[in-house]
């Protein structure tokens, strides 16, 4: 728990960074914020939406309630953020795949990621991890794609559900090494990574957050991450490109976004108050611990990231063939 001088120092601490933004809103916030997770508990959008959000509600002096709302890989909570009253009082808490993969995977949005969102902070970065269950008889990405290529109707691998970007760091695999391997999707990476500790499934593309906890007891096997460079958290793990797969890269991002037409004074108030969060030292050892890399900019600066990102992913999601859904 935080002392009272640290909840006092933090408090100060970002009352003076909106003050000297100009961005303070006098009656904001004066009841209690929502921050919606598209996703299910126990995942790295949830673990980080409620680390930020408690900071957030010591720091605005009202509750923070995470409220998650998994399905439709991540469509159903991010439609319903967008769909809600633009007053800083419901916030989405999310990350790449719904809202800048989904729309070239499915056919039919319940939302537009440009117009229906006012970006509030980019929070964080991180790559997804390839690894197997350990009576899998290989140590690299080399021998796996090998011995897949010799029986592939034995191989297939999890992920926490269809459009993410565990699903398309696999399609991508798929592509670029010419291998035939089922995709089996699940609702979250908790039932994924169960079924892959199990052996049910030889071969599991996870968040390194997720994944850590089973690498270090040797109960799942690490062989990549899908980031251009080698993690913090894993520094002994190659990365694909260094694999043999040139020029492969799949790095997931994490953020918090308002419905559009939210005031831009709470906007600004919410922005200042996480970016003093997020880099704030305990918080970003928490993050980066756990494979995350902090991000916080402005709003202006997330917003931008995310108009750049949508065709990055469109050109990925057809480089790996991955097909729309109805």
């Amino acid at each position: 728990m935080m002392t009272i001088n640290r909840v006092v120092s933090l408090t100060m601490a970002i009352a003076t960074s909106l003050f000297a933004s100009g961005a303070y809103a006098q009656d904001y916030p004066s009841q209690p914020i929502r921050l919606i997770v598209p996703f299910s508990a126990g995942g790295p959008s949830d673990s980080q939406a409620r680390l930020i959000g408690q900071k957030l509600s010591e720091a605005v002096r009202q509750p923070v309630i995470v409220d998650n709302r998994p399905g439709g890989a991540g469509n159903i909570g991010t439609a319903l953020v967008a769909r809600a009253k633009p007053d800083g009082y419901t916030l989405l808490f999310s990350s790449t795949g719904p809202l800048v993969i989904n729309p070239s995977i499915f056919a039919k949005m319940p939302f537009d990621t440009l117009k229906d969102f006012t970006p509030v902070a980019l929070v964080s970065s991180a790559p997804t991890v390839l690894a197997v269950h350990p009576s899998v008889p290989v140590s690299n990405i080399g021998e796996l794609i090998g011995l897949i290529k010799a029986s592939p109707e034995k191989f297939s691998y999890a992920t926490g559900g269809d459009g993410t970007t565990q699903h398309l760091s696999g399609e991508l695999l798929k592509s670029m090494a010419n291998l035939k391997m089922t995709h089996v999707p699940y609702k979250g990476e908790g039932p994924a990574t169960t079924d892959a500790l199990g052996g049910h499934v030889p071969v599991i593309f996870t968040s390194v957050g997720t994944g850590l906890p089973n690498f270090r007891a040797g109960k799942l096997r690490p062989l990549a991450v899908t980031s251009a460079l080698r993690n913090p958290a894993l520094p002994d793990v190659p990365t694909l490109e260094e694999s043999g797969l040139p020029g492969y890269e799949v790095t997931a991002w994490q953020g918090i976004l308002a419905p559009a037409g939210t005031p831009l004074e709470v906007i600004g108030q919410l922005n200042a108050a996480i970016r003093t969060i997020v880099h704030l030292p305990e918080v970003a050892e928490r993050l980066t611990s756990v494979g995350n890399v902090p991000s916080a900019g402005t709003s202006d600066e997330f917003a931008a990231f995310i108009k750049d990102e949508m065709p990055r992913w469109a050109r990925l999601v057809k480089q790996a063939g991955v097909k729309s859904a109805n």
